[in-house]
């Protein structure tokens, strides 16, 4: 019923939202503006531009990170926006 619905990925979406300051740390979350997952990929949108940068950098122990946390193959990209 949830696929039918398209409502897996939203509800996805939320779990992440709910655990990304424990996974990123109070400072990433504070200048987090936007979360969304769309197809598997991440999009996250930041206040910053050095916060911003240092999380590009760092995108793929984010990745394992969350995919630690959430499950295996939960996420395959993130863009950073």
């Amino acid at each position: 019923m949830m696929d039918k619905y398209r409502l897996t990925s939203k509800l996805h979406e939320i779990e992440l939202v709910k655990v990304w300051e424990e996974i990123t740390g109070v400072l990433v979350a504070k200048h987090t503006t936007k979360l969304e997952m769309r197809c598997k990929t991440l999009y996250v949108w930041f206040d910053q531009a050095p916060l911003k940068n240092e999380i590009f950098l760092r995108r793929d122990q984010l990745l394992k990170a969350i995919n630690n946390r959430l499950g295996e193959n939960f996420i395959e990209k993130i863009f950073i926006g």
